[in-house]
């Protein structure tokens, strides 16, 4: 699993490296994914704020994104939002009844 993980870790952060990518872009069209994709962005983005709010010791160019995780952190933590939740599986048998 360890290759598949990094596999799609090089692919997310090549896209995000691009310049001429816009994460504004990629939030609009991450809209239009199913259940399943979104819970699961949202799982790698918290993840990855708390990861970086409790690191002891960061790189010097990313101690800015490390105080704009530590305030995200807190905030999630007074929401409640910090433990771990595990994938939902998608019901694909909803029906709307008129």
């Amino acid at each position: 699993m360890a290759k598949l993980e990094n596999d799609v870790h090089k692919k997310i952060s090549n896209a995000l490296a691009n310049v001429t990518v816009s994460p504004a872009v990629l939030a609009r069209l991450m809209i239009n994914e199913n259940k399943y994709v979104n819970e699961s962005f949202m799982q790698y983005f918290i993840n990855y704020i708390v990861a970086m709010a409790t690191r002891a010791h960061v790189p010097i160019y990313l101690i800015e994104v490390q105080q704009e995780c530590k305030i995200l952190y807190s905030s999630l933590q007074e929401l409640g939002l910090t433990g771990t939740v595990g994938r939902m599986s998608v019901d694909n048998n909803e029906y709307l009844i008129v």
